[in-house]
């Protein structure tokens, strides 16, 4: 009596089901667990994913304000440089024109002189203007000479890095 070996069928269908349905519970626990990891999983995924894109709009930001604040500093040197120059110029000029009436330039230096006054811009070039910065690169080429006509340097002797 009682035993498995003795049993009924009714009740080995009995057990039979009672094992059923506790390996039913069991199975719907371990559906549970993997949910709950698939649930923490897919937690990190979103974290993740929100993270990435608040560091893309604050890095994007951040390298705005960069950028801004190198690009006026990188301005402001040359429109100093570009300031000085244009005020050489016009000082040598000047200093021509109030001279002595048989007091010449030799042509080449009025040449330089005349081509440095036309080479200065009026506007501040476009970063992306390399044109107008090679231009800059031979306005500088052409105040070193006149600096070396008038028997010395007056220009730093490292010139600023004015490349974006």
């Amino acid at each position: 009596k009682g035993t498995r070996r003795g049993a009924s069928p009714a009740q080995c269908r009995e057990r039979s089901s009672g094992l059923n349905a506790m390996a039913a519970r069991a199975a719907a626990a371990i559906d549970d667990i993997d949910a709950a990891f698939d649930g923490a999983l897919g937690l990190e995924e979103h974290f993740l994913a929100a993270g990435y894109a608040e560091g893309t709009v604050r890095g994007a930001a951040s390298g705005q304000d960069d950028g801004r604040r190198l690009g006026c500093d990188r301005g402001r040197e040359l429109g100093r440089e570009l300031g000085r120059f244009r005020g050489r110029i016009d000082m040598l000029n000047a200093l021509v024109a109030a001279g002595p009436a048989p007091r010449h330039l030799p042509e080449r230096i009025s040449r330089l002189l005349n081509e440095a006054a036309a080479t200065i811009p009026t506007e501040p070039p476009a970063p992306q203007d390399e044109a107008a910065f090679e231009a800059i690169a031979e306005l500088r080429a052409k105040m070193r000479m006149l600096d070396a006509w008038l028997g010395g340097s007056r220009l730093p002797a490292v010139e600023p890095d004015l490349s974006f």
